[in-house]
């Protein structure tokens, strides 16, 4: 007996070969175990091509660590994680923030429905903890949800952390729109942190490298803007000292114990609070 087949059921999009994971070669350098191989040769060839790829991930992640623990010194109780990424074991931004802070409350959001699930599973782990699925460029659909507005009291002052990337967002009036979205709806001392992959003056190359293997294993495109133009990102906030600098001179924990890689100069990190 032959067994016909759907019309239709081998499509391109079927076959279509395996990819890398954004969320997953970021995890593969963090040392964390939710990545496959492919997610961590796609890491290897950023690393060959680009040496320091894996440690501008890293830090960048420590920066994010550090912006969050100085902002839970400084009194801010109130966090949104936006696009949070994939949850690691620890220090997790609830973990940072709560233990510099006992009173803080954490909102991770997600539009990737894996990554909402797994979020969900492992860090939706307390009263103080909430996971919102929702558009991290869409603030008005976003804040105006009910999960969020039970979770966090808009009429404070509330953390916004972009801190996996604007390089990921490729468009500048949408995402110029969003920052200001934030802005207009968020109570006065409202922070913003943000960071994103910067093109050195010396060095045009290496960022359309980076931009070109990014999307070969992953199938996704990343942009990498000059310094002024990150800097554009935070009008209508005051930047806090140090002001926008490369994530590893942001408040660095100690002393550089080595030269940093080429690629750790493309990150860039800034925190600044509303009027």
């Amino acid at each position: 007996m032959t067994l016909a087949l759907p019309p239709g059921l081998f499509t391109a999009r079927t076959w279509r070969r395996p990819v890398a994971s954004p969320a997953r070669i970021h995890d593969a350098a963090l040392g964390g175990t939710d990545n496959y191989v492919l997610d961590r040769e796609a890491l290897a060839a950023l690393e060959h091509a680009a040496p320091g790829f894996t440690e501008l991930l890293r830090a960048t992640r420590a920066w994010h660590v550090r912006v969050v623990r100085h902002l839970a010194g400084r009194g801010i109780d109130q966090f949104l994680d936006l696009s949070a990424g994939l949850p690691r074991t620890r220090e997790n931004t609830h973990q940072v923030a709560q233990r510099y802070n006992h009173d803080a409350k954490v909102v991770y959001t997600y539009t990737n429905p894996l990554l909402l699930s797994y979020a969900r599973a492992l860090l939706d782990d307390n009263d103080a903890t909430h996971i919102v699925p929702g558009d991290h460029l869409d603030p008005h659909r976003l804040l105006d949800s009910e999960h969020l507005c039970s979770a966090l009291d808009l009429r404070r002052p509330v953390a916004v952390l972009m801190t996996r990337g604007v390089q990921h967002e490729l468009d500048d009036h949408r995402l110029g729109a969003a920052l200001a979205g934030y802005r207009a709806l968020l109570a006065p001392g409202s922070v913003l942190a943000l960071s994103g992959w910067a093109e050195p003056d010396d060095d045009r190359d290496l960022p359309r490298t980076i931009e070109q293997l990014w999307h070969t294993h992953s199938g996704l495109r990343v942009r990498c803007r000059r310094v002024p133009e990150l800097r554009r990102l935070f009008d209508g906030y005051d930047l806090l000292d140090p002001g926008l600098t490369t994530v590893q001179d942001w408040w660095p924990d100690g002393p550089r114990l080595r030269t940093p890689g080429m690629a750790l100069r493309l990150g860039y990190g800034g925190v600044g609070t509303t009027r």
